[in-house]
This record gives structure tokens, sequence and C-alpha cells, in this order.
């Protein structure tokens, strides 16, 4: 007699669909300003954050979007990035 298959539960197609993160505070809209807003906004709600937790944060909200995110959108955001590595040039 043939076995019935027993099916798995599905899993989300992607593990980053899951992840919440609390280390950054991001005001809601903040990622779809300018750069310069971008940059501002972040350094000033995260002031004892240094630079590479910001940009850490910015990385991980790009590759979150993945493909759904507009190319001028990811470019913006990478200026905001280089604008933050400015901004605070060493975490010591």
């Amino acid at each position: 007699m043939a076995r019935a298959k027993r099916r798995q539960a599905r899993r989300p197609k992607y593990w980053v669909q899951d992840v919440k993160t609390t280390a950054i505070v991001v005001p809601e809209r903040t990622m779809t300003g300018s750069a310069q807003e971008i940059a501002d906004t972040l350094c000033k709600h995260n002031r004892g954050k240094p630079a590479t937790s910001i940009n850490r944060f910015i990385q991980f909200y790009l590759n979150r979007g993945g493909r759904g995110i507009p190319e001028t959108r990811k470019r913006t955001l990478k200026q905001a990035m280089a604008l933050i590595r400015r901004e605070r040039p060493r975490d010591v």
C-alpha cells in the first residue's frame, strides 16, 4: 500500500523577511527622503552609534529590498552612506 506523503510546513522564501532590528532608531518615512535628509535623520536619532552600525543598517535595508528598490533609490541610499562616513570619519 502506498504511503501518503506528509507535507511539510512552508518556510518563508527568504530568511531576511523575518528579521526585525531594534539596534538603530529609524523614524517612519526616513528612507524616502534625499540622501542628506536620510543621513541627518539617522545620525541625529542614533548619536551614540558608530557610523558603521548606521551604514550596516542601510545596507541591510538595501539587501532586504532586493530587486524591488529602484536604481535611483539605491543610488540615494549609497550617497547617504557616504555622507554618514564623512560626518563620522572615525569610529573610536
